[in-house]
């Protein structure tokens, strides 16, 4: 009797030691080695500044308090500034300069940078570490961005996203629309913002005895994106990629039409440009309107301070970007998304944890909240579920109408990113500077003539002539042709 039950009691215990055992195997048998007593450190750089860094921040430390306890996987983020700095410290690092940092497991870059580092066959395909069902949740455009070198390798993960919206100082344009009988319907095309601009030009110019000191009206940021939506809008990809080449079409009618939406109420002084950003200009009161990005909303003033002292509070409002009379809506697809570098496969995985963690559709829209960007997921990007959340965080301000009125544009708007090829950043850089640095240089011209003595309107003349414009699309054209070989 006593045998038995000591049998009966041994075989129990050994049971449950083997089942211990058992799940202690468990959880060693992480595919890829993972272990919550041994964690790995992952680095993430990005470029993330003021709301957006502690916004993401904040992510950063909650999943090092939960999954990545859990999974053994520690999280260090780190700001290299703006994403031209960010972009030349991974290059450093890659590169083993003096004085630079040991190269990061996860960037922020955008697909040019990626396309550059994957020649060096450094960029990890993020498709090994996502199911068919994963992708699937991602908005197509998002994911179809990672894809460019002809295969179903994803090279960019998305992580937040961004587009353009008008915004405009709503306190200033009550006046001159009360004053003028104009109606914010002139914000859906770019014919109507230039009508409009020309108004108000000639409307604060009547307010003081001084002639032509009208004030500008609109300007724009990344001005390299109203070329490229632009001639997409009117019928002309400027840069195409097909199998590896690219095909250039910059067409002399669309970018007249452009030049005339922008270098000519330019010159004319209704366009402007003064500061560092156009946000930095509506403060100053130098322009009342611009577009520029979702994620850029935060820095909207919530006043205006004029250059003799006099500072008055604003409020702002956001409309979608505007579109070429008479053409179907398109807007730029933008906002970096993060690159693993290739290493071992436990580091590449524990990323790969993360980002789809941050990813989530609560954790994304959390971040959009903080941040202006968009969320990536087609589940997240649903607008009664984001109007939930900004309700939930007090923000159905200015700030939650941009998010909104951003959201709108992605699920309305054909959005559209130049796929990547090899000079695509030069190519870029001159579509983002030539016409507007010509309208810049040749207003200043204009100022000058017209301390002189001569009208604005005997000043203006000589650029607004036909062989002006040739003259800048044979030049552009040329320089584009140079870079892509043609």
């Amino acid at each position: 009797m006593g045998m038995k039950m000591k049998k009966s009691w041994v075989l129990p215990v050994l049971a449950a030691g083997i089942l211990a055992a058992g799940l202690a195997g468990c959880e060693k048998k992480d595919p890829y080695g993972l272990s919550a007593k041994d964690p790995v450190t992952i680095t993430i750089w990005h470029y993330y500044n003021g709301v957006q860094k502690e916004g993401f921040d904040q992510l950063v430390q909650t999943f090092n308090e939960s999954k990545g306890r859990e999974k053994g996987i520690i999280v260090e983020a780190y700001s290299k500034g703006s994403i031209d700095d960010l972009s030349q410290a991974v290059t450093d690092s890659i590169d083993k300069k003096i004085g630079s940092d040991p190269v990061p497991d996860v960037f922020a870059a955008y697909a040019d940078k990626v396309y550059e580092i994957d020649q060096r066959d450094m960029a990890v395909d993020l498709s090994k570490y996502l199911t068919a069902d994963e992708i699937g949740e991602y908005v197509d455009a998002y994911i179809e961005e990672g894809r460019f070198d002809g295969s179903e390798g994803i090279k960019v993960f998305p992580v937040a996203k961004s587009t353009e919206v008008f915004a405009i100082n709503k306190t200033d344009w009550d006046k001159f629309a009360e004053a003028t009988g104009e109606t914010d319907a002139a914000f859906s095309s770019w014919e109507g913002i230039t009508r409009v601009a020309e108004k108000y030009y000639k409307w604060t110019d009547s307010l003081t005895e001084t002639p032509d000191d009208g004030k500008a009206f609109f300007g724009r940021d990344a001005f390299a994106n109203y070329i490229i939506v632009g001639s997409l809008q009117l019928g002309h990809e400027i840069f195409r990629v097909e199998d590896g080449h690219v095909i250039m079409d910059f067409d002399r009618t669309a970018m007249k039409r452009l030049w005339d939406n922008y270098y000519i109420p330019y010159v004319n002084g209704y366009f402007g440009a003064f500061g560092k950003f156009r946000s930095d200009d509506v403060k100053t009161g130098q322009l009342a309107a611009f577009v520029g990005s979702t994620s850029g909303f935060a820095y909207f003033p919530t006043s205006v301070t004029l250059e003799d002292g006099t500072s008055y509070p604003i409020e702002s409002k956001v409309y979608p970007l505007p579109n070429f009379s008479g053409t179907e809506p398109c807007a730029v697809q933008q906002g970096a998304g993060m690159m693993i570098l290739k290493s071992e496969e436990k580091r590449e995985y524990a990323a790969s944890t993360f980002l789809k963690w941050f990813t989530g559709v609560d954790n994304n829209i959390r971040f959009s909240v903080s941040s202006g960007y968009l969320p990536v997921k087609k589940e997240a990007g649903v607008k009664e579920r984001l109007e939930t959340v900004l309700a939930e965080n007090g923000e159905e301000d200015a700030a939650g109408e941009n998010l909104l009125i951003g959201l709108e544009t992605a699920n309305k708007y054909q959005l559209y990113t130049t796929k990547p090829f090899e000079g695509g950043d030069q190519a870029r850089a001159i579509l983002n500077t030539t016409m507007a640095d010509k309208a810049r240089e040749d207003r200043e011209t204009v100022l000058s003539l017209m301390a002189q003595g001569m009208s604005r309107e005997e000043a203006v003349e000589q650029f607004t002539e036909e062989s002006n414009f040739e003259q800048w699309y044979e030049d552009t054209k040329e320089q584009l042709e140079t870079i892509i070989g043609e």
